[in-house]
């Protein structure tokens, strides 16, 4: 085929992928002699001649999260430039708990060059499984993975810190964090908002009621808190992500009740006027083209590095909800 189209192998294969930094001169070239030959791309057969066979995996977490297919978004353009082709697949859930094996076994028969993995998720052993000695990033997860995996991460703790300095500057000292559950993120988030309190000398009243990254979760959780009576009610509350602070703006309208509310994510429901949603933006974008970036250099690598943890801190979003609970 290449020589049917005067190019040189590379270059059809960067065709194949769909590749950007092909001219369209040639792009046109050799897609005409593919469709004269009529010739049909199997990845799979592909994939068993070798592992690097220019295939990489994006697999997310959460499907019910926005905040993941932002991440994702960002990376896939990078990887797709690079030359590889992208298989994009959601984590579900087995009826155990914890990740479907059938999906990791998916990107092990088809043995692809590296995957990055948006979110947290149980355990990094099954990944390592699944590839192999293959490279694996985490994007937006926790620091679950420090040691066995490169990690590309908000700074959760400076992020939620950032929420209740705000909070008290609007003079809030009930401000309740609700969260703590989900994994390393989740604990880290929690540990911010502690933190943050005894900071502001308001450590007597710093108070976590459970919930995980989901909007029912965030609903429960805020019920428990508006449920307090007397002083000891939160005028405010710290959500753990913008999905369990929909949940909580639930909450508070079947209650009656005014109250700050704050997320973390800043998707992009939250910029709604009716919803307004002061939140913490981790920089998904940069979240997303920095793991991708990891990914490829991890590829390219002719020896093993040791494991990187890359940060990006947040930074806060003002808007209308957290400008209640002090009336």
């Amino acid at each position: 085929m290449a020589e049917a189209a005067g190019v040189s192998k590379s270059l059809v294969s960067l065709v194949l992928r769909n590749s950007t930094r092909v001219s369209e001169e040639r792009r046109s070239r050799v897609l005409a002699v593919i469709d004269e030959m009529g010739y049909e791309m199997n990845l799979a057969a592909r994939s068993l001649a070798t592992r690097d066979n220019g295939t990489v995996g994006i697999l997310v977490s959460d499907l019910h999260n926005p905040w993941a297919f932002d991440v994702a978004d960002a990376a896939r353009p990078v990887l797709e430039d690079a030359g590889h082709t992208v298989l994009f697949s959601a984590a579900t859930a087995s009826r155990e708990g914890g990740v479907d094996r059938s999906t990791l076994q998916a990107y092990r028969d088809l043995r692809v060059s590296g995957l990055l993995v948006v979110g947290s998720v149980p355990d990094a052993a099954l990944f390592h499984e699944a590839l192999g000695q293959g490279p694996l990033v985490f994007a937006g997860g926790g620091p679950d993975y420090v040691g066995t995996a490169d990690i590309v991460r908000s700074d959760d703790a400076a992020g939620i810190a950032m929420v209740v300095d705000h909070l008290v500057s609007l003079g809030h000292e009930r401000i309740a964090h609700v969260g703590g559950q989900g994994g390393s993120a989740a604990s880290a988030r929690a540990t911010g908002y502690r933190e943050a309190m005894q900071r502001h000398g308001l450590e007597r009243l710093a108070a976590v009621y459970p919930a995980d990254f989901g909007e029912e979760a965030g609903r429960a959780g805020a019920q428990s808190a508006l449920s307090t009576s007397g002083r000891m009610q939160p005028t405010a509350l710290v959500c753990l992500n913008d999905l369990a602070a929909l949940g909580a703006m639930t909450a508070a309208d079947e209650l009656g009740i005014d109250v700050a509310i704050t997320g973390y994510d800043n998707i992009s429901v939250a910029a709604m006027p009716r919803l307004s949603l002061t939140t913490v933006d981790p920089d998904s974008k940069s979240i997303g083209l920095l793991g991708a970036q990891t990914l490829l250099d991890r590829i390219g690598a002719a020896t093993q590095e040791p494991y990187s943890q890359q940060t990006i801190t947040p930074h806060l979003v003002v808007r209308g909800s957290s400008l209640h609970g002090l009336n």
